[in-house]
């Protein structure tokens, strides 16, 4: 009896090994194996207007775009209703993430062809061509009527191409947590005054960089145009007015990327970036003068991430973009996911051959995982992870790593954000309570403030926004003071700028189970070091020709080396700096020091580059 049942069993299941299918596909040469998971598919109309008519009611439809529909568990008769008008994939598993076919994929055409020769190709191909990209040229958009998988396998394995891959849709993720500025007395990542019960004096030296930057030429960012890919913006609200330029919506593919009913992480990360500043309303951003390109990116459940970052980025080039800010990426804690191969590539040729060759800088916030975002770690990022992106995680205002903070070799900067208290768990979010938090831009109306973070009575702003979603963008806008000084400066000067520049914040005294800083002042757990917007624009201003030497970026505006000094006399109004062209200017109209506003002081006058009048 017990060897029928072995027989049986054998019968059963060796059969199963036998014939089942592996599925996968190259990119870049190596061959990336999917697990098939039948608790979710999508189901491929065969015309756009047949995919809301053919679904059997009963069926859970996450998401629907164009001719495709991402849905739940299909039982057999569900599965043979769809067959009739379309096709039925099932959800493809990398690690822990479901990955979602439609009818598209990418392919590097050989030779490059123009148009006309690209369509013939394809028909000679069983394809139809649907694009060719602008800034990826040798990749082509193609939509096949079948398994894209098994397509873009089977045309590398015929060397028909050397690259195919199938266009995914997949889950994308805020880079930011879901808690929760007359404000800028609060916002102590651009000035850190003390007090509202932060955990230390740590900050981004943004409001001393102001100073020197206005002292310089009269500017606050102005001539840079930075690009913020999120889930939509205000752009009526009152902190924001002015701010931005002309914008693209992805996925209402209108010129009015406003936000939708849930979507207020990108309303707070512009203002981070770029609020108004000396308007007497609300809070600041990091640089108020840039001019903000707001691009909204659906970051729902099962965007077409490639496609639809492809076209975010190139929209971006297309409209000069010098600064190109994301925050967001791959859930935390679900195993590694990678960019597409045209995204990389895309990438690869921005910030290469961007800003008429002196490369558009791209930032990612790094995730909040607190895991790694290494190439080779089983919870690997592709886009923060990128070694041509700044990958930037976050530090609490004592200067400690963030608790949620993604870390790793790929990580490059640092920059203030929130933090949560200890005992929080795996994740870096679940559980504690948040401090040190972020004060920024809500939306007007439908934002984070009430209901699930804390703010303003109007409602327009909140006070506990943080995470590397909020890193990102301060890091952006810092930027946007570098070029502002320094619009000559290549992708290359900048990082070496903020690696020269960076302060080493907590060294010798990380958190526990952190790597300190090296003997070349790295840590997988810091980067380089928390951005210094003041030092960074100093150094960016040198690198014109400039002497500045008498300027310090500093922390306090006490005299120096004197332990009973006299009393200090008013501050001068008139700032002496060499102006561009490295003369001195004097013109009291344009230097004058006013309240409320950064003051910059000489060397000699035993004072640095600091926020006073408080």
């Amino acid at each position: 009896m017990k060897k029928n049942v072995v027989i049986l069993f054998a019968l059963i299941i060796i059969p199963f090994f036998l014939f089942s299918e592996e599925i996968y596909f190259y990119r870049a040469g190596k061959k990336i194996v999917l697990e098939e998971n039948y608790r979710s598919y999508s189901f491929v109309a065969d015309a756009v207007t047949k995919v809301l008519t053919a679904i059997p009611e009963g069926v859970d439809i996450k998401k629907r775009e164009r001719n495709t529909a991402l849905v739940g568990r299909l039982n057999k008769d569900q599965k043979t209703a769809l067959s009739r008008s379309g096709r039925v994939f099932p959800a493809y598993r990398i690690g822990k993430l479901d990955y979602y076919v439609n009818d598209k994929l990418f392919v590097k055409i050989p030779g490059s062809p123009l148009e006309k020769e690209a369509e013939k190709w394809c028909r000679e191909n069983g394809l139809e061509l649907v694009k060719r990209y602008k800034y990826i040229p040798e990749w082509y958009l193609v939509s096949y009527n079948g398994n894209t998988i098994k397509k873009a396998a089977e045309l590398v394995e015929n060397k028909i191409v050397e690259q195919a891959e199938p266009s995914f849709f997949i889950p994308l993720e805020h880079r930011t947590m879901i808690p929760d500025d007359p404000f800028f007395f609060n916002q102590w990542h651009l000035h850190n005054f003390g007090g509202h019960e932060l955990t230390g004096t740590d900050h981004a030296h943004v409001a001393n960089a102001w100073s020197l930057l206005k002292a310089y030429n009269g500017s606050m960012g102005k001539g840079t145009r930075l690009a913020i890919i999120d889930d939509g913006f205000d752009l009526d609200h009152e902190d924001l007015v002015g701010r931005f330029v002309a914008g693209w919506d992805f996925s209402d593919n209108n010129d009015q990327p406003r936000p939708g009913p849930r979507d207020a992480h990108g309303t707070a990360c512009a203002g981070i970036a770029g609020a108004s500043v000396d308007n007497g309303i609300g809070v600041a951003g990091a640089c108020p003068e840039c001019d903000l390109i707001p691009i909204r990116m659906n970051m729902g459940f099962g965007s077409t991430l490639d496609q639809i970052a492809i076209e975010s980025f190139s929209w971006a080039a297309d409209n000069n973009a010098h600064i190109i800010s994301n925050s967001w990426g791959p859930p935390d804690n679900r195993g590694p996911m990678d960019m597409s191969q045209p995204l990389k590539d895309l990438v690869f040729n921005l910030v290469t051959t961007g800003r008429n060759g002196k490369g558009i800088l791209i930032f990612f916030a790094a995730g909040n995982g607190n895991e790694s975002i290494d190439e080779g770690s089983g919870s690997h990022d592709g886009f923060a992870g990128n070694p041509n992106v700044f990958a930037i995680g976050s530090t609490n205002a004592s200067g400690k790593r963030s608790s949620y903070s993604d870390f790793g070799f790929s990580l490059d900067f640092v920059a203030p954000s929130n933090d949560v208290e200890s005992g929080s768990g795996g994740d870096g979010w679940a559980g504690g309570s948040y401090i040190d938090g972020i004060w920024t831009t809500d939306n007007t109306n439908g934002g984070y403030n009430p209901g699930q973070l804390a703010g303003d009575p109007s409602g327009k702003y909140v006070s506990e926004f943080g995470g590397t979603s909020a890193s990102a963008p301060l890091a952006a806008g810092i930027t946007g003071l570098v070029l502002a000084a320094n619009p000559d400066l290549t992708r290359d000067d900048v990082y070496g700028i903020y690696k020269a520049t960076s302060d080493k914040v907590s060294r010798g005294n990380v958190n526990p189970g952190e790597n300190d800083y090296d003997e070349n002042g790295f840590s997988t757990h810091y980067g380089w070091g928390r951005l210094n917007a003041c030092e960074a624009v100093k150094m960016a201003i040198e690198m014109k020709g400039v002497d500045i030497t008498n300027i310090v970026c500093g922390e306090s505006d006490h005299n120096f080396g004197n332990d009973d000094p006299e009393p200090e006399p008013e501050p001068d109004t008139d700032v002496e700096l060499p102006d561009r062209d490295g003369d001195a200017d004097t013109d009291t109209d344009k230097d004058k020091v006013i309240d409320d506003e950064p003051s910059l002081k000489k060397k000699d006058g035993g004072c640095s580059c600091s926020f006073i009048n408080i």
